[in-house]
């Protein structure tokens, strides 16, 4: 009995410690900010998805950062703001929503989802970037 406990034994501690590492791994991704490399590809999938605590977690990790970026020009191109992009290019579009993004963010918690607020205040004219300005 006591042969077949040890290997046995030794075995299930091998595999939680699997788990640790596993665990760490992600307290470090998230330690320095990046995101949950799921959330990323359901933020890309559907950009209204993205958080405030995407928007927050910027300028800590160059991937956090992507995955805004990528999403404020996703949302610049929805259907609804089409004219807008007509009228202001599609740079100064997306600017705009990344300007809606994060006021929309003051005072909100991290999980809270500002896309469709902010792709509103760009239709309405509330978010505008670099207004007044050539280019």
């Amino acid at each position: 009995m006591r042969r077949l406990a040890i290997p046995v034994l030794a075995a299930f501690f091998a595999l939680a410690g699997c788990g640790e590492d596993e665990q760490d791994a992600v307290e470090q991704r998230v330690a320095r900010g990046e995101p949950d490399p799921e959330h990323v590809r359901e933020v890309a999938r559907d950009p209204y998805l993205v958080t405030c605590a995407d928007i927050a977690a910027q300028p800590r990790s160059p991937e956090a950062s992507r995955l805004v970026i990528q999403a404020e020009f996703a949302l610049a191109q929805v259907r609804e703001l089409r004219g807008v992009v007509a009228q202001e290019t599609l740079n100064r579009t997306g600017r705009s929503v990344y300007y809606g993004l994060t006021e929309e963010c003051k005072g909100r918690p991290p999980s809270f989802e500002p896309a469709e607020p902010a792709v509103a205040g760009v239709l309405s004219g509330k978010y505008r970037a670099a207004r007044n300005r050539p280019g």
